[in-house]
């Protein structure tokens, strides 16, 4: 099958609004950042330890992680629609329950299964967007719908912040649930169902479907490769306020000044990419950011060397670093969903949860090697760089290895293509 050719023939489902697709990724990273402001407060509120509120944001990143397991290969056995419902109905009602939290035990669990909602909207979205367009237009709209996700979530942080000083911590919640029940209605009356399901098909066949991934090259080459931007952000955004502060001696307020760039890199990429993937293809763009990458990584050491660590020569460089991500990761996660369009939710979900996973690594190795230099976070970002380059090379030799799955007749239509 052509790269070029719709996922489906005839027509399909109306194209939801980018808007709510945008909306609907963006649940998660604000029901996450929202409520960070308000945590140093909970220590008094309910008379625990900071470990103990620590548990509201890491037992939300746990439940997200693994909910993506439950609810692409769902999606694919059930349809879009109504998990993506039932996920945002979860969404609406736990902020409820986190602002009727009698303990910080019970605001993490309902912390938790926010997470399970935030989780249906930004898988959902990415399967969604793949059910509806090619790969590469699925990579463009991507490119456009994280972009627009990155702004909408920036403002996060600041809302809560001013929620907790204007109306108090519960407030956040409220706020949270509102846009939860607005996303919930609109998504209602919108969305159509984009992926018809296969009559009579069990469930632990389309979990079987998850093996065949895992056993694609060009899948794990395409997860592998979004998996390692995603880290290395996260790297980057764990290891950088140390290092200026720390290490440079630089006064806190210089994290923010030198921050912006690296968000502002990473939305000029996915801009770039929205305008040229269809003319490029994704292959050859991922390939191209993933050089870039590797490059910038290169300007990093030699700059850095050359006058001595200044945070000019760190953060400039580490931008080009993030812009290039912003360039290969909406390609590579329209990729990774494209190896079978039949299974885009298990591999929106199976990639979604392989993120999670190496990027909490990354973070947590990098703060076991800080050493009181520059060094831990140039590693740690260029090992990135160079494994998300050799991925690039993976998923193509995947692809042009796999030949299409044997068509089955539980299948809905004929088998797609590996290399679709």
């Amino acid at each position: 099958m052509q790269a070029d050719e719709p996922p489906s023939g005839g027509p399909g489902p109306r194209v939801p609004p980018i808007a709510l697709l945008v909306a609907l990724s963006a649940i998660n990273t604000i029901a996450l950042n929202m409520f960070v402001p308000s945590m140093p407060g909970m220590v008094d509120v309910f008379g625990t330890s900071p470990a103990a509120v620590q548990l509201t944001l890491s037992l939300y990143l746990v439940a997200f992680a693994v909910a993506q397991l439950a609810i692409g290969p769902l999606s694919d056995r059930y349809g879009r629609r109504p998990i993506l419902l039932w996920g945002l109905a979860f969404y609406t009602l736990a902020p409820l329950l986190c602002a009727a939290a009698w303990s910080i035990g019970s605001l993490a669990a309902a912390r938790a299964l926010q997470a399970i909602g935030g989780c249906a909207g930004i898988v959902l979205a990415r399967a969604v967007i793949r059910d509806l367009h090619e790969r590469d237009r699925a990579a463009s709209v991507i490119g456009l719908v994280t972009m627009l996700t990155a702004l909408a979530s920036a403002a996060a942080p600041a809302i809560g912040a001013l929620l907790d000083v204007w109306l108090g911590w519960r407030a956040s919640f409220l706020a949270v649930a509102l846009f939860g029940a607005v996303v919930l209605g609109w998504t209602f009356t919108c969305l159509a169902e984009t992926h018809p399901v296969a009559s009579g098909q069990s469930v632990l066949r389309t979990y079987r479907g998850c093996g065949q991934l895992l056993r694609s090259a060009a899948f794990i080459g395409y997860s592998l490769h979004g998996a390692c931007t995603l880290a290395a952000w996260y790297a980057m955004i764990a290891g950088l306020p140390y290092v200026l502060v720390d290490v440079l001696g630089r006064p806190p307020t210089d994290y923010g000044l030198y921050f912006p760039l690296l968000s502002f890199g990473y939305m000029a990429g996915n801009f770039i990419t929205s305008r040229v993937v269809q003319r490029m293809g994704v292959q050859r763009l991922m390939l191209r950011g993933a050089w870039l990458a590797v490059a910038s990584c290169v300007v990093l050491y030699l700059w850095n060397l050359a006058s001595g660590p200044a945070a000019l020569a760190i953060v400039l460089p580490m931008a080009v670093v993030v812009l290039s991500h912003g360039l290969s990761q909406p390609s590579a996660i329209a990729g990774a969903v494209s190896v079978n369009p039949a299974l885009a939710g298990s591999a929106a979900g199976v990639m979604g949860f392989g993120q999670g996973l190496i990027a909490a690594g990354g973070a947590q190795l990098l703060g076991m090697l800080q050493n009181g230099t520059v060094q831990p976070l140039f590693a740690i970002v260029t090992a990135f760089a160079v494994v998300s380059l050799l991925a690039c090379f993976l998923a193509r030799w995947g692809e042009a290895r796999e030949s299409p799955p044997a068509p089955d007749a539980a299948d809905r239509g004929p088998a797609p293509s590996l290399r679709r």
